[in-house]
């Protein structure tokens, strides 16, 4: 008695003729559309929650203006004008979801669009 594997499987259906391949191709994506849906234990991504790094940027906007930040909470992570830098920073030192944001200027106009 032979042993059925994925290989002679696929060797007997390259013997298929065309139409037979495309009529089994479909035959199979019905029955898997039927077929139940996979279980996955997915948990969600939790949203870090930033209220401590918006606390920290509104006390220090003047004292970083026109830079980048990166904060993990109220810790500064990394700040400075190259915003890759301050990215790579953000990276290296391994916070989950740090905020990197640049300061604007407690005392610039807002910004009105066009």
């Amino acid at each position: 008695m032979s042993t059925i594997t994925v290989e002679t499987i696929l060797q007997q259906i390259g013997q298929l003729p065309r139409n037979e391949q495309f009529r089994l191709r479909h035959l199979w994506s019905q029955q898997q559309a039927q077929a139940a849906p996979l279980e996955r234990n997915l948990q969600p991504i939790p949203t870090p929650d930033y209220s401590a790094a918006q606390q920290w940027l509104t006390e220090h906007a003047r004292e970083y203006a026109g830079q980048w930040v990166a904060l993990d909470g109220n810790r500064l992570i990394a700040h400075g004008t190259d915003a890759r830098a301050v990215y790579a920073a953000a990276k290296a030192d391994g916070a989950y979801l740090p905020l990197v944001e640049l300061v604007e200027s407690p005392d610039a106009p807002p910004f009105a669009g066009f």
